[in-house]
């Protein structure tokens, strides 16, 4: 699975500093550079900001490093295997946490599932263990079982929670919480948690505060205080759980808890007292922009909020930080900019820069300097002359509606008026794009393609209402959003209206499916990467999976059917029940470890197409999960694009 690697010293460390190529290039790089896994990324600096850990990958190898900012020289790594490196946490200098997992099947446990686990790599000595397996009475069945609420006793344990079958049967686990001692990788139970807990937060002592309970039956989510006894402090009925608490307040004996405020249209923080759940604020309120990731410690301290945008702003407690971060984003120069790590006291800032004008850096801010310092490239093959730049644009849907999107394109082809177009729609669809070098959009802009990212209603990112407009819009408004994207690059004169191709990865993929079954006169190639085909049948697979009264039916149910869902609707909105309308030919792709979409979405489309005379491909992957994880598939995923799209453009 993996295997250590004592000695990997200076020699690996320079090859993996790959500082970008100076040297204009008359032609564009080649395929294998953007269809390649990041050279690095996943890079953290240690609380002492001496030493990075990141995954290096190399000849088709993973690698995982941690190595010394100062002398430029690897301490130690390791090489991984079958197992896919999700999350690097340095907790000291010479202890590395990684967070990995693999599509698992169980004994007694239908189908496969995602299995996760946290390993602690200790970096003098190489060695590798798997926490939380000595545990007593663990569960045989776990996902996210290396989430880690705090690091306890100076950081030599870690409070992690699991489900457990003490005292109970095993068909029905407790979720629960174990603390792990780093050093010998003794676990026991410290919280036996409940049926129905879903998180846990920890006070500045380390002990365990406060639990969070999502009773799937009562549709009841409730907040308790476990200072002195357990207590009550907070209840609402609702069928899919709010975000809710996200960390603790420094010095405070307080959450912050995410709401949205009435009349608002974004969300906001407000101070949650753990002792009677009172909610005051809203703080560090924003009318101008969701939430997009909160940026707080190992201890789940909250120090700042990263703001939703096509590129990322954020706001912190502490005033002179926030003056800081505020000149570093000005620095970005309209580029995507992400924090990513931090010493302990901020004084090192790891930020990682994506698009416009680079194809991907970690920089090393420091305080005190006016000027970053270059760790490593992302994708040394692909320098910045050679990126291709990404604009934000808005165009009007067919019913006023003003969608936001990205277009990305060579300069050379703005006013060529022939181009042909690509048409990328994300996947979620409650996500959106940013901008963010991509590998595909940027792989066929160097290529001549004008590449269009609708961001249609239904994406995140842009407000809860314009988020709610997509409920009940799969193959509806949504799917006309992107058609009038289409149309209004057409209408400007940029692309052929003649060559215009349309891919998509989940989400996506059903978007492409749904171009070629209901606007077949658009679209002359449609490509779906782990794409929904028939919406009947994946909501059957999921009530299976996890029961009727899960939340993840209602998410879906009112993603389908907004606030009346209909299930005999859904056949009106499969692309599967449509294929006699497709003109295009079509390319699928999917992975058989797929464990969110199911590979028979596509082995299913795929038997409909066929049986109705149509042109179609299915490339499976034996290995691959959801994500193109691995690097083999993904190049093998963008040759077959390549392909099939020239040929049909």
């Amino acid at each position: 699975m993996y295997q250590t690697m004592t000695g990997f010293r200076t020699l690996a460390f320079v090859a993996a500093m790959l500082l970008a190529s100076q040297a204009f290039a008359q032609s564009p790089p080649p395929l294998e550079a953007y269809g390649a896994m990041p050279t690095v990324d996943l890079l953290v600096i240690s609380p002492s900001g001496s030493r990075i850990a990141y995954r290096m990958t190399t000849n088709d190898q993973d690698v995982v490093v941690v190595a010394d900012l100062q002398t430029k020289q690897i301490i130690n790594g390791l090489k991984v295997g079958d197992i896919t490196v999700r999350q690097l946490r340095l907790i000291d200098d010479d202890t590395l946490i990684i967070n990995a997992g693999r599509t698992a099947r169980s004994s007694g446990f239908l189908g496969q599932y995602d299995y996760s686990t946290a390993l602690r790599f200790d970096v003098p000595s190489g060695s590798l263990d798997q926490l939380l397996w000595r545990a007593d009475d663990l569960h045989p069945a776990q996902s996210g079982l290396g989430q880690i609420i705090a690091a306890v006793d100076g950081g030599k344990s870690l409070l992690m929670p699991a489900f457990h079958s003490k005292d109970v049967a095993l068909s029905d686990p407790r979720y629960g919480v174990y603390s792990v001692e780093l050093k010998y990788n003794r676990a026991k139970l410290v919280d036996n948690g409940s049926f129905s807990a879903v998180d846990w937060f920890a006070d500045d002592s380390g002990q365990i505060s406060v639990r969070v309970d999502f009773i799937q039956s009562e549709d009841r989510y409730r907040i308790w205080s476990l200072q002195d006894k357990r207590k009550k402090i907070f209840e609402l009925v609702t069928s899919i759980p709010p975000v809710g608490p996200v960390g603790m307040l420094a010095g405070d004996n307080a959450l912050v808890y995410v709401a949205r405020p009435s009349g608002s249209d974004f969300a906001a923080f407000y101070r949650m007292d753990i002792e009677d759940g009172d909610l005051s604020g809203p703080i560090m309120d924003r009318s101008d922009a969701g939430v997009e990731s909160v940026l707080n410690d190992i201890n789940r301290t909250v120090h700042g909020f990263q703001y939703t945008g096509f590129t990322p702003t954020y706001k912190f407690f502490d005033t002179e930080l926030e003056t800081r971060v505020s000149k570093i984003v000005a620095l970005m120069e309209g580029t995507t900019g992400t924090i990513v790590s931090w010493s302990e006291d901020f004084e090192d800032i790891i930020v990682r820069i994506s698009g416009v004008w680079n194809s991907g850096a970690y920089l090393r801010f420091r305080a005190g300097s006016d000027k970053p310092e270059l760790i490593m490239n992302v994708r040394p093959g692909i320098p910045m002359d050679q990126v291709v730049p990404t604009k934000a644009i808005r165009y009007a849907a067919r019913d006023g509606l003003e969608i936001p999107a990205l277009v990305t394109v060579r300069e050379d082809l703005r006013s060529s008026g022939n181009a042909p177009l690509l048409v990328l729609p994300h996947g979620g669809p409650a996500a959106y794009d940013s901008l963010e070098f991509n590998w595909i959009a940027q792989y066929f802009a160097s290529r001549g393609y004008v590449v269009l990212q609708p961001q249609f209603r239904g994406s995140s990112g842009f407000g809860a209402e314009f988020m709610r407009a997509g409920f009940g819009e799969w193959g509806g408004k949504m799917q006309t959003d992107i058609d009038d994207g289409v149309d209004h690059l057409i209408d400007s004169g940029l692309v052929n209206a003649d060559r215009v191709c349309i891919v998509g990865a989940s989400y996506g993929g059903y978007a492409a499916l749904a171009a070629g079954a209901f606007s077949p006169e658009k679209y002359r190639c449609v490509a779906s990467i782990a794409g929904i085909s028939d919406l009947q049948e994946m909501l059957k697979s999921d009530r299976r999976s996890y029961g009727r009264d899960h939340w993840a039916i209602s998410y879906w149910e009112r993603q389908f059917g907004g606030e009346e869902f209909d299930w005999d609707a859904l056949d009106a909105i499969s692309p599967i029940n449509f294929v006699d309308n497709f003109e295009a030919p079509v390319l699928l792709i999917h992975g058989k470890k797929d464990t969110v979409v199911s590979i028979g979405q596509s082995t299913a489309m795929r038997k409909a197409l066929r049986k109705a005379g149509k042109k179609v491909k299915l490339i499976e992957f034996k290995g691959e999960d959801h994500w193109l994880s691995y690097s083999e598939s993904r190049l093998a995923t963008l040759r077959a694009l390549a392909k099939f799209i020239e040929e049909n453009l």
